[in-house]
């Protein structure tokens, strides 16, 4: 898959996307991203990591933790910010972005 491509489709969804970092590494910045959890819609910046990292096959990370889901929250120090994010594994780099975003928040609904 393409990075710039795949980014570009994302911000087809989300406007505000940003790309941080460079050639096959890029992460993709979603300010506000709403999110479906237990009923309610809340918004939360989140930081895609659509590749390997910390050895998990992809990441997402919140600005906050999203109270009542997830196991283990941790926090990790990424482009000068502090970001949250839970131990969920096997949602695999080899699809979409727009197929991993899904697959992570479906670990909030």
């Amino acid at each position: 898959m393409n990075p710039r491509e795949e980014f570009e489709k994302l911000k087809a969804v989300f406007p505000s996307a940003q790309a941080l970092g460079n050639g096959d590494r890029i992460n993709v910045f979603l300010p506000k991203l709403p999110i479906r959890s237990n009923g309610k819609l809340i918004h939360r910046d989140a930081l895609l990591c659509p590749h390997e990292h910390g050895g998990y096959d992809t990441r997402l990370f919140l600005s906050e933790p999203v109270e009542g889901k997830g196991q283990n929250w941790s926090t990790h120090t990424l482009f000068t910010r502090n970001w949250h994010t839970w131990s969920w594994r096997y949602v695999s780099a080899a699809q979409a972005w727009s197929a991993i975003l899904a697959n992570h928040l479906a670990a909030l609904a």
